[in-house]
């Protein structure tokens, strides 16, 4: 390893195509950043998803080699999983197409994740569980009450939700996409969802149990 200050070069592991590293990018794409030319970030919730940062660092060390420190904003209930190293910086940079740390949203998604379903899928895994949510819709009808589970992910990049609705259509869904967010909300479609994709975020697994209970 060369280190000058916080500037590392460090050895990785140069993980090839794989649902991990598909489930990894989707993550990334959704919550993660380039802090600089020699870091990267993931963000959580530190009040709820600190199980899902465990799962999150175990993915790390086993796709690259490598520890993810934890910086936590207690005041705010937010942390950031810290990965330093120029390397895995190049490799991300690379992968995802992108020419420099500054322009994250330029990335291409990789070709092999288009060729598999299963790629496709654990990617989807990735980004719904770091921008994703399951919730209640209810509604009142000739003095009834209905509530039906919804799955809806957010994001304001539009390069993002047009990415998203396209693998949703493609492994067999029917995504409605209005403002920021991409909606399921056929009940069929948001359990073939859970069954099919499912979540690794200890987050929306509490929010299921809740509401199936």
């Amino acid at each position: 390893m060369v280190k000058n200050n916080y500037k590392t070069r460090k050895q990785i592991k140069y993980p090839a195509a794989s649902e991990e590293l598909a489930e990894f990018i989707g993550i990334f794409l959704g919550d993660g950043s380039f802090r600089s030319k020699y870091q990267i970030t993931i963000s959580y919730n530190y009040r709820n998803e600190n199980t899902y940062a465990v799962y999150i660092r175990n993915l790390i060390r086993n796709l690259f080699g490598l520890e993810a420190k934890q910086q936590i904003r207690e005041k705010y209930g937010s942390a950031d999983l810290v990965v330093a190293g120029s390397n895995i910086v190049d490799f991300l940079l690379n992968i995802l197409n992108i020419k420099s740390v500054r322009q994250k949203n330029s990335f291409v998604l990789p070709k092999w994740i288009w060729k598999s379903d299963r790629y496709k899928i654990a990617f989807v895994r990735g980004l719904f569980d770091a921008e994703g949510c399951i919730y209640k819709h209810k509604y009142k009808s000739n003095k009834k009450v209905y509530s039906y589970l919804k799955i809806a992910i957010t994001n304001y990049l539009g390069k993002i939700l047009d990415l998203l609705r396209k693998l949703l259509q493609e492994i067999g869904f029917h995504p409605v996409v209005y403002r920021n967010r991409v909606y399921l909300y056929s009940q069929k479609e948001v359990s073939l969802f859970l069954t099919l994709v499912g979540t690794n975020n200890d987050k929306n697994k509490a929010r299921l149990q809740r509401f199936i209970l």
